[in-house]
């Protein structure tokens, strides 16, 4: 994979993020932190997730392991209005990044777990990522449909 496949999926991710988040907005709170609709417990804790998945593994790629800190330990992420702000300064972090990379430098590889010898280039991190998000955003956009808000069209193209 190279630079401009990664700019790709990287913008396709800040995409469809922004209309998960757009269509969220539209929720009431209580449909918002209603119990139990998802593995993550409910659509704001699964919005949470999905921010802070974004955040932890781009730091991982700068080298900062960041363990078992969560970004909501860090900045604040207490309600809708505070994740979406986050989500938006990371996003733009998240593009940035990835524009420092050239076709080398995605192809270096990093340990990700040294207990079982386990390593994944760059490229590999980013590509999951915006995987990881296409999960959960196909999660959220079938329970806002189901509460009458379609995020509409997801899709990579």
């Amino acid at each position: 994979m190279n630079r401009d496949d990664i700019l790709y999926l990287i913008a396709y991710h800040n995409r469809a993020n922004a209309k998960i988040f757009e269509t969220a907005a539209l929720l009431t709170d209580e449909q918002l932190m209603r119990a139990n609709e998802f593995d993550r417990d409910s659509a704001f804790e699964t919005l949470r997730h999905i921010v802070d998945v974004d955040w932890s593994w781009r730091q991982f790629c700068l080298g900062n392991d960041v363990g078992k800190t969560y970004l909501w330990d860090i900045v604040p992420m207490t309600n809708f209005q505070e994740t979406r702000a986050a989500w938006e300064r990371d996003r733009a972090e998240l593009l940035a990044y990835a524009q420092t990379m050239d076709d080398a430098a995605l192809q270096n590889e990093i340990v990700i777990n040294a207990e079982k010898g386990e390593r994944a280039r760059v490229w590999q991190i980013l590509a999951h990522v915006v995987n990881h998000g296409t999960q959960h955003r196909s999660e959220l956009a079938r329970y806002f449909t189901v509460c009458g808000y379609s995020p509409g069209d997801l899709d990579l193209i």
